[in-house]
């Protein structure tokens, strides 16, 4: 698990936890508590009128944000994403099945020049603008796949990973 989600986790369960608080201590006013009818009250925010006037708006806005946050992880743990993942060694397939057409094209001019090429040239023999060129080149670096250094004024694009079974 990343930070991220690990934080999402944080705030949904303290958020859950200072909701079930509320509720108790609504419970702890009520003469008479039955938990589930006293829960559905303080949601609908039809509260018995022997509870603080706080409590209710406290509870929903607790209530809320728990929803947020456990919409939040559900996302964060759910919806596949392209990860920053180890790649040296896989095959050429299983690799460009996670690439853009355009990242796909750039990869295999890099693997036909030994994984190292400058970005000018890239760009001319890919038939890509120079902006476009860039703009792929920074999404393979984020995940890992290609590193950049600087080279007057170019850089020079050095492929990351090591392709198993790679023929041109």
């Amino acid at each position: 698990m990343n930070k991220l989600e690990i934080l999402l986790i944080i705030l949904v369960s303290a958020a859950v936890g200072l909701g079930m608080m509320i509720l108790l201590l609504a419970a702890v006013t009520e003469k008479s508590p039955n938990i589930p009818e006293l829960f559905l009250q303080l949601l609908t925010g039809k509260a018995p009128s022997g509870i603080p006037f706080f409590v209710p708006l406290s509870f929903l806005l607790f209530f809320v944000s728990t929803l947020a946050g456990t919409v939040g992880v559900i996302y964060f743990l759910i919806m596949p994403e392209i990860q920053t993942k180890s790649v040296n060694g896989m095959q050429k397939e299983d690799i460009f099945s996670f690439l853009l057409p355009d990242e796909k094209k750039i990869v295999e001019i890099l693997m036909k020049h030994d994984g190292e090429y400058l970005q000018k040239q890239i760009s001319k023999e890919a038939g890509f603008t120079r902006v476009k060129t860039h703009r792929v080149i920074v999404r393979l670096a984020q995940r890992g796949i290609v590193s950049v250094e600087k080279s007057g004024n170019t850089n020079i694009i050095k492929l990351n990973i090591k392709i198993k079974n790679y023929k041109s």
